[in-house]
């Protein structure tokens, strides 16, 4: 397998594991508050980032030439923070804070059809900002995934917007896109590990204060309470663990070996498996829409990254 194939492989995997992360997410959610949730899962997979570095460097393999090397390979000193504190600003920090208030304000239908857009997004700024070129069927593959992603929504529940809901999505969006960005430019100078490391030491740090404000004078039933039930713990730990530590390690390892238009189209495929995994393990419905729309997205994900 070349190195873009398993950029891509990567990239897939990574939206792949997102897409199951809405039914851990909504396990968790039936205990305790979203920022409490979001703050859990941010510290446990700082925490697991620091356990692989530790082990990591304790572990000794072979270089190849006779010698011995640490199995992993990270150091953050002496490398320029620009572009690795943007990753970070954009995703976790930004994203996760726009997207959960701009669902607060609309619905998850109209939140999931704005937040289709994040390839288009990739697009424009892939253009704008690393001055690649796109080819017009990767622009008419990212509309379409767009559609198909709309199309999944026909008969959810109503698509309540406002003007506000929608302002806070678009910041999702621009958020989401700047990502595959940001990661590509720092990928220069960090590995996918740092890149993720420094992810999650922010988000952990930012979320933790936030869910300590919301959750003041509560901490026992809200905080407490939440991390003594098994449901909540299993979780969480799908969530911290593999939808972030596995999933953004992927993500960051494939968008520096890819473009960011190729890259972003592949988020959309996160709705399709979102509804495979309802289907399957909450035996939810799935409707001629879902179908319909589902295979919108893979097609156009075919299509605009067929050689």
């Amino acid at each position: 397998m070349n190195t873009h194939a398993k950029a891509i492989a990567a990239v897939i995997l990574g939206n792949t594991i997102f897409g199951f992360s809405f039914i851990f997410s909504k396990m968790a959610l039936q205990i305790t508050l979203p920022s409490v949730m979001i703050a859990v899962r941010f510290v446990m997979a700082f925490i697991a980032l620091n356990l692989i570095v530790i082990f990591g460097r304790m572990i000794r393999v072979s270089d190849g030439q006779g010698g011995r090397r640490p199995l992993v390979s990270f150091s953050l000193r002496g490398k320029p923070l620009r572009y690795v504190i943007l990753l970070a600003l954009f995703q976790p920090i930004l994203y996760f804070l726009c997207e959960s208030y701009g669902i607060v304000f609309t619905s998850s239908s109209f939140a999931g059809t704005i937040i289709a857009i994040i390839p288009i997004g990739g697009i424009v700024f892939d253009v704008l900002i690393m001055h690649s070129k796109v080819r017009p069927r990767q622009i008419i593959c990212a509309v379409m995934s767009a559609i198909g992603v709309a199309i999944t929504t026909v008969g959810a529940e109503g698509m309540k917007s406002s003007f506000l809901g929608l302002l806070i999505l678009l910041g999702a969006v621009t958020a989401g896109s700047l990502f595959y960005v940001f990661s590509k430019k720092s990928g220069a100078d960090y590995n996918p590990l740092e890149q993720t490391y420094v992810m999650f030491a922010f988000g952990s740090l930012v979320y933790t204060a936030f869910a300590l404000v919301q959750c003041h004078g509560q901490y026992d039933t809200l905080i407490l309470d939440a991390l003594m039930q098994p449901q909540f713990v299993l979780s969480v730990l799908y969530l911290s663990v593999v939808s972030s530590v596995v999933a953004f390690i992927s993500l960051n390892y494939g968008t520096v070996r890819v473009t960011v238009s190729e890259a972003s189209i592949f988020a959309n495929l996160t709705t399709v498996i979102s509804i495979i995994a309802g289907v399957v393990f909450l035996h939810e419905s799935f409707t001629a829409f879902q179908i319909v729309g589902a295979a919108i997205i893979v097609i156009s994900v075919y299509f605009a990254n067929r050689q």
